[in-house]
């Protein structure tokens, strides 16, 4: 005989990470001190690719490490059946994650597909996840369980 039961639902709301701002910090610094002694380029080129560095940095601290774009993920829940995502503009959707999607110890990167040309990613640190909650996402989503309806169902000897 076997018995089935269904796994909690799964809720995670990141914090702002530390370790995520300081990685993006430390890899902007290192693209300015790279760009900096390159003589081969002109001053106004090397000045406009500075810039265009110093805009990524912001794009990303804006969009990714604090979160406050609209389109940012804020929110993600999965409850068996599926993923549901809430977005800074306070939108909810449902969503599906993609093949991309990376898991790591430290790292999880959740590639999320909204619509086919539309594929939002969350960031989600160690620092950021209480550390039940990630290990929780990072089971789901290494078993295959998390990515298909219906996959909530254990069965049970």
């Amino acid at each position: 005989m076997t018995v089935h039961r269904s796994l909690p639902p799964l809720r995670i709301q990141p914090r702002t990470s530390r370790w995520l701002l300081t990685v993006v910090l430390l890899y902007h610094a290192a693209a300015i001190v790279v760009l900096l002694p390159l003589s081969v380029l002109s001053g106004w080129i090397r000045l406009g690719l500075g810039g265009v560095i110093l805009l990524s940095l912001a794009y990303t601290l804006w969009a990714q490490v604090l979160r406050r774009a609209p389109w940012s993920v804020v929110t993600v829940d999965w409850n068996g059946l599926g993923w549901q995502a809430t977005f800074g503009n306070g939108r909810s959707h449902e969503v599906r994650l993609a093949g991309s999607t990376y898991v790591g110890v430290r790292l999880v990167i959740l590639h999320i597909q909204v619509r086919w040309f539309w594929r939002p990613t969350l960031l989600l640190s160690a620092d950021a996840v209480p550390a039940d909650q990630l290990r929780r996402l990072r089971v789901l989503l290494r078993l295959g369980m998390a990515g298909r309806a219906g996959d909530g169902e254990l069965a049970a000897p």
